[in-house]
């Protein structure tokens, strides 16, 4: 994997991301953080991807019919429109957007969907990187009990032990490469610990990046 990304990074603003197995908890950690963000009086905002433009929506909804590269091609459509319409514009305002899933997750899925790794890297060459990339992980036992709990509505949602661990080490190997390639990356493993617990510790790394980042965004401005 090779990500730098091309996109203004000079925007006021913070992006944080969270990426990692299916079932490991991001959209309700992403939640809960963007929550406690909230009532320490920072502007922040949640948000996902695929998103819920039409675009986004027809790749959540496609995962059954369409595979390989035309898939990938939707889903990096959406997120460049995403990045476009949504989270550039808030970064412009200087707000601090908390994304569920970002471009390392397609380092993983679409690999793990046959698609070559110096293609995933071509298409995202201008994707704007993350100001702090968090990676969550637990044991996939765990993720996979999580996931059939929750339900599995999309082909990339696993419902056996191999494939969670396949998953599991994809996003382990995209993590480190992610911090090797320079982006601020947060690796943490949330064993047994609930998703406030889970949320109270990415706060805290969160808030102390941005005090360094954008001073004026510690103090609640807008």
């Amino acid at each position: 994997m090779h990500f730098t990304g091309t996109s203004n990074n000079d925007l006021p603003g913070f992006l944080v991301t969270l990426d990692g197995p299916s079932g490991v908890g991001k959209t309700t950690c992403s939640q809960r953080l963007c929550d406690i963000l909230v009532r320490a009086g920072l502007p922040a905002l949640r948000t996902t991807q695929p998103s819920t433009s039409p675009i986004g929506t027809l790749a959540r909804t496609s995962t059954h019919t369409l595979h390989g590269l035309p898939l990938t091609c939707l889903v990096a459509a959406d997120r460049y429109h995403h990045i476009a319409t949504v989270i550039e514009p808030a970064l412009e305002a200087g707000r601090i957007v908390v994304c569920d899933r970002y471009v390392p997750s397609a380092f993983v899925l679409d690999r793990l969907d046959g698609v070559p790794p110096e293609f995933i890297t071509a298409i995202y060459r201008y994707a704007r990187p993350a100001d702090l990339a968090v990676f969550l992980f637990a044991d996939p036992q765990t993720c996979l009990q999580r996931a059939r709990a929750r339900g599995v509505y999309s082909r990339f949602h696993h419902d056996d032990l191999a494939a969670a661990e396949r998953e599991s080490a994809l996003f382990i190997e995209v993590a480190e490469q992610t911090r090797a390639s320079g982006t601020p990356t947060l690796i943490h493993r949330i064993a047994d610990a609930d998703a406030d617990a889970v949320a109270a510790v990415l706060a805290q790394q969160v808030t102390a990046r941005i005090a360094s980042h954008a001073p004026w965004i510690s103090r609640g401005e807008s």
